[in-house]
């Protein structure tokens, strides 16, 4: 048995941010749980993530919703850069937060802490192996023995082992990104003197569909860069090792300051890891298994995912409630929801600038990107989901942006 426990109401697999926040939404709402509802981690917290962490204002808005401080170093990030294959383009918004950026291994454990004190039971060091189900019970195989559920979440990433035993389907939406972390001087790295992080988009043009990424964060208390290359649809190259070749060749054409050498000759350690991007098309409901966060997909231009997860992890919960209410519709609700709700339209938006921005005609649409600042201002504020705007119809905003143009009117 996994730690004597051989049954219970919920299953969550993976105790990352989409199997926290779903523990925490479901015991805030469902207190009565406290105790039956266990999160397998084939780790233990703390435990390192290879992820650059960065918080968008629409996270922080999830932390506030659950009463959660963030309590973890951060470094703070108010100016941004980008350089796309039309230009550079430069946002500033008062000194407003665009992102924070924290090191999963910490902000985990913090989620994890909390969760506990609600009344979840973490079970680390076990590896879920293999799922079945019948009509009224999942049966978890674990590494560690058996458990049975009435429920399952698969928040287990994008390897999930969750999706892999219940689900159809291929690796078709998989990206990939490298990342290294490097030790700076505070006083002369930009991202640290002006509180900004920097991309670039332009690795599109050497065939590279994605961008490369710097930003400041908080190591041991020491000051880095996080570094890396997001590859959003990566594709066989001929000579072995050739995509993460190029990737890293146009991560050091991105950063030619930096120290990024050392990754091709190994002597600066980096490490890569995929990422599961949303398809409109994949199912996030069998029978009473679901995925969340990670597992089921997250934005496909950026690649980010703690802002899905804690979405996710809200729905899922919701939808586990009423299930274990007696409501048989309440899992299918989920499933479209993700489909059809707000988080599922702004997937299906980022999808579909995905596919221009990284397509053959990309340069045209950086073009379009350049040419209103107001534009570019509520995007941003869409993107980040700065007071809930992401869940604004798309008429909504168009109308917010011709205000602002012909009228002068705040963008807020």
């Amino acid at each position: 048995m996994v730690d004597s426990i051989s049954a219970c109401e919920v299953v969550i697999a993976g105790a990352g941010p989409a199997g926290l926040a779903t523990a925490l939404y479901l015991l805030r709402a469902r207190p009565d749980l406290r105790g039956r509802v266990v999160a397998l981690e084939k780790s233990a917290h703390p435990r390192f993530k290879t992820c650059a962490g960065g918080l968008i204002p629409k996270t922080l808005l999830a932390l506030e919703e659950l009463d959660l401080p963030l309590e973890v170093p951060a470094a703070i990030v108010t100016r941004g850069e980008a350089h796309t294959p039309a230009g550079t383009v430069r946002l500033e918004r008062g000194g407003e937060t665009l992102c924070t950026i924290i090191r999963r291994d910490e902000f985990d454990a913090r989620l994890a802490r909390a969760a506990r004190e609600a009344g979840l039971i973490i079970a680390e060091h076990t590896r879920v192996l293999d799922v079945e189900q019948t009509s009224e019970r999942v049966r978890i195989e674990t590494d560690r023995g058996a458990i049975d559920s009435q429920l399952l979440v698969g928040a287990d990433g994008s390897g999930s082992r969750v999706r892999a035993s219940v689900f159809p389907g291929g690796k078709e939406s998989l990206g990939r990104a490298l990342m290294a972390d490097i030790a700076v001087d505070p006083e002369r790295a930009p991202e640290f003197k002006d509180h900004c992080y920097r991309f670039d988009f332009r690795c599109v043009s050497a065939g590279v569909p994605g961008y490369a990424w710097s930003f400041p964060c908080i190591v041991d208390g020491t000051p880095h860069l996080n570094v890396g290359i997001y590859d959003q649809h990566p594709r066989a190259t001929g000579a072995a090792g050739g995509e993460q070749a190029l990737m890293l060749t146009e991560l050091r054409a991105a950063f030619p300051e930096l120290p990024l050498y050392m990754l091709e000759n190994r002597t600066q350690p980096f490490r890569a890891f995929p990422i599961r991007w949303f398809n409109p098309r994949d199912s996030y409901v069998m029978g009473r298994v679901l995925l969340a966060g990670d597992a089921a997909g997250v934005d496909p231009l950026m690649g980010e995912g703690i802002s899905c997860a804690f979405e996710h992890g809200k729905l899922a919960a919701r939808a586990i409630a009423a299930t274990l209410e007696g409501d048989r519709a309440a899992l299918k609700g989920y499933d479209r929801a993700l489909h059809r709700g707000h988080v599922g339209r702004k997937l299906r938006k980022l999808k579909f600038a995905a596919r221009h921005f990284y397509g053959a005609r990309h340069r045209r649409f950086f073009r379009l990107a350049r040419l209103s600042l107001r534009a570019q201002e509520i995007g941003v504020d869409w993107y980040n989901g700065v007071r809930h705007t992401d869940e604004r119809s798309m008429r909504a905003l168009v109308a917010l942006w011709a205000r602002a143009i012909f009228f002068r009117a705040p963008v807020r």
